[in-house]
C-alpha cells in the first residue's frame, strides 16, 4: 500500500486530532471510557482505510467521518444488546391482551 501524504503521518494522528474526536465523541456519548474506545478504533480504521484518503477533505473532517460510522455502529449494536425484563411486567395489566 502505498502512503497518501495528505493523510499526514499516521504516528501524529493521536497528537495531532486526538483531542477534537474525543470532545466530539464525548459530547455524543458521556461516557470517557467509551469515547477512549472509540476513537482508538477510529484511530485503527484510518490507519487501515489511510490509501482510500484522497485528500478532497480536511484530515480531521475525514477522522471525524470515521468517528461518526463508529457511533452509529455502536448505538446500533446498544440498541439490539437492551435486555428486557421480564420481572418488571405487572401480570395483571398484560393478562386480558393475550389469548391463553
Amino acid at each position: 500500500m502505498t502512503s497518501n501524504p495528505a493523510a499526514g503521518a499516521p504516528e501524529r494522528w493521536l497528537e495531532d486530532h486526538g483531542d477534537a474526536l474525543f470532545r466530539y465523541a464525548m459530547l455524543r456519548v458521556r461516557d470517557t471510557a467509551l469515547a477512549e474506545d472509540l476513537v482508538q478504533e477510529t484511530l485503527l480504521a484510518a490507519l487501515t482505510a489511510r490509501g482510500g484518503f484522497k485528500g478532497e477533505a480536511e484530515l480531521r473532517t475525514w477522522l471525524i467521518g470515521i468517528l461518526k460510522n463508529k457511533l452509529v455502529d455502536h448505538l446500533r449494536k446498544w440498541g439490539r444488546e437492551e435486555s428486557f425484563d421480564a420481572t418488571l411486567i405487572d401480570d395483571d395489566t398484560w393478562s386480558g391482551k393475550f389469548d391463553h
